[in-house]
């Protein structure tokens, strides 16, 4: 018998897929792990009973939660991430080759472990990399000892707060006034900000509005994402205004490592950042902001 993975989505929908076999299954002191086999999507990680990426369309995810907001920079060199995870999200910084220094941060040693053993090519040797220092800690707190203005860019690539629990505070305006005091000041903050359908706007619409109590500039970028069953959000902010597609995207695109990128162009780039125009109007309906628990 098949075992069959069911995320419940809003407003009466529902997303399955067939596990064919499990690879890996366990509890960590942090979360819940599973990595499986699929025939439609290929090797997949779940964390908490979530799907987070899976072999198949990851690339759509991680190129573009990182190319935009670090080629929109111009110039990274220091860059922090929350959310070592699978590694995917270093191997695309990695590829800006002005990229002097990296400090990847998680708080799951174990996963950490797991994604490093059964997903190798999406790390792709990442953590090997001389620029590379890997922490296992707390992402608030490592944004709290930061020097300020010691990050180019920092990127947040940690699971949402679902429902107001403790991860919001890793959502709150709080924390995003220690991400503002380690950016320098032409620095940019990116993160992943959750479903962008149409029938589920609001957690996205809460993550820019919150952004908004402490950045005067926030862009939301999209992708699909066959895997998740539906569009994402990404949201890049800035202490001052900055040109999300600049004038020589071109130039910039081709300064990069781009051997392997699977998804990332100048075209693609323009294309993540033209929202279509209903849902913009909806994303920019004020939202809740994102309080600490």
């Amino acid at each position: 018998m098949p075992l069959i993975y069911q995320e419940p989505l809003d407003d009466g929908s529902g997303f399955q897929i067939v596990l064919d076999r499990i690879v890996a299954a366990r509890t960590t002191a942090v979360q819940e792990v599973l990595i499986a086999d699929t025939s439609a999507y290929g090797r997949m990680l779940f964390l908490d009973g979530l799907i987070q990426s899976a072999s198949s369309d990851e690339a759509l995810y991680h190129e573009t939660l990182i190319h935009p907001a670090l080629v929109a920079h111009g110039h990274p060199r220091r860059v922090l991430i929350g959310g070592t995870g699978e590694g995917a999200t270093l191997r695309e910084v990695l590829r800006h080759r002005g990229v002097e220094s990296v400090i990847t941060v998680d708080i799951d040693a174990e996963v950490v472990a797991l994604c490093r053993e059964l997903l190798p090519e999406w790390g792709a040797g990442s953590l090997d990399d001389p620029r590379v220092e890997a922490r296992i800690e707390d992402f608030a707190a490592t944004v709290a000892s930061a020097e300020a203005g010691a990050f180019d860019v920092i990127v947040s690539d940690l699971t949402g707060p679902h429902d107001e629990g403790p991860e919001a505070a890793l959502w709150s305006p709080g924390f995003f006034r220690g991400i503002a005091r380690a950016l320098a000041d032409d620095g940019v903050f990116v993160c992943q900000a959750g479903e962008l359908d149409p029938v589920d706007l609001y957690m996205t619409r809460r993550v820019r509005s919150t952004l908004l109590e402490v950045f005067p500039t926030v862009e939301v970028l999209y992708a699909y994402v066959p895997s998740f069953g539906c569009m994402w959000g990404f949201a890049v902010a800035s202490k001052g205004p900055f040109a999300l597609c600049p004038d020589d995207l071109e130039a910039r695109v081709a300064g990069l490592d781009l051997a392997g990128l699977r998804v990332y162009t100048p075209l693609a780039h323009r294309a993540a950042c033209a929202l279509p125009p209903f849902l913009y109007s909806i994303l920019i309906e004020p939202a809740a902001v994102i309080d600490e628990a």
